[in-house]
């Protein structure tokens, strides 16, 4: 997903019903998956050519799942997974240090493999899943957290909200799915030709969210970023009461 404005184009909403009607969804989804099959197996490849955003990436995240622990939000840290995992840079930097057990899932196989070398031989890493996430489950009640980070914007509205009810299912009943992502202002989507991609309106996700009945228990802006990028926030979601 292209993470600075000039990089993206402007789309309105109506396409996301015209995605459903005329099959282009998945020749949205192919080209997406062609994309990254083509990107360099490594942190900068995984970050879209802007390797400098690693580091206060994983800070900042890790600070703000020491905040869900500190608020009882995240009660256990056994077993994670790591959504969009790529070759396991959030793996290797953030969920392992916390969590005893990390599965992966990515849609590319060469990028899973990519992932021994990356992140070594460990007993912390879980099983590997190679699918698409408008189409993955995970296994039932097996994760305290379920991380989703620079990936919600390759499915569209209807294929998220599938995905965000599915993950219900995969949480332990006091685990937690967290949502990271970029945020467009205003109030259309921005759809990225190049990555196949679509950054979100904040008023589209918190419609997301309602309709795969989650709510937020907490949400934090991403800082140490340049200015002029996307704003990127975390949302840490549970089951709606």
């Amino acid at each position: 997903m292209d993470i600075f404005p000039e990089l993206a184009y402007r789309i309105t909403n109506p396409l996301f019903r015209h995605l459903r009607k005329d099959g282009r969804k998945m020749e949205i989804y192919e080209k997406a998956e062609a994309y990254w099959c083509q990107a360099s197996q490594d942190v900068d490849g995984m970050l879209g050519g802007f390797a400098k955003l690693h580091a206060p990436d994983i800070a900042v995240s890790r600070v703000f799942l020491s905040n869900l622990k500190k608020k009882n939000l995240l009660q256990s840290t056994d077993y994670a997974l790591d959504c969009g995992a790529g070759i396991g840079r959030v793996t290797k930097h953030l969920l392992m240090p916390m969590f005893a057990k990390v599965d992966m899932v990515d849609v590319i196989q060469d990028l899973i493999t990519k992932s021994d070398e990356y992140i070594g031989t460990s007993e912390g890493v879980g099983e590997k899943f190679v699918e698409g996430l408008q189409n993955f489950a995970p296994p039932e009640k097996r994760y305290d957290l379920i991380w989703i980070q620079w990936v919600s914007g390759h499915l569209t509205e209807e294929d998220l909200i599938s995905f965000f009810e599915r993950c219900k299912e995969g949480i332990k009943p006091d685990g937690c799915i967290v949502l990271k992502d970029n945020i467009v202002g205003g109030d259309k989507t921005l759809f990225d030709d190049e990555d196949h991609s679509w950054t979100r309106t904040e008023r589209e996700l918190l419609k997301v969210f309602k309709d795969a009945k989650l709510e937020i228990v907490s949400k934090s802006l991403q800082t140490g970023f340049p200015h002029d990028m996307y704003p990127v926030k975390m949302y840490a979601l549970k089951p709606a009461k």
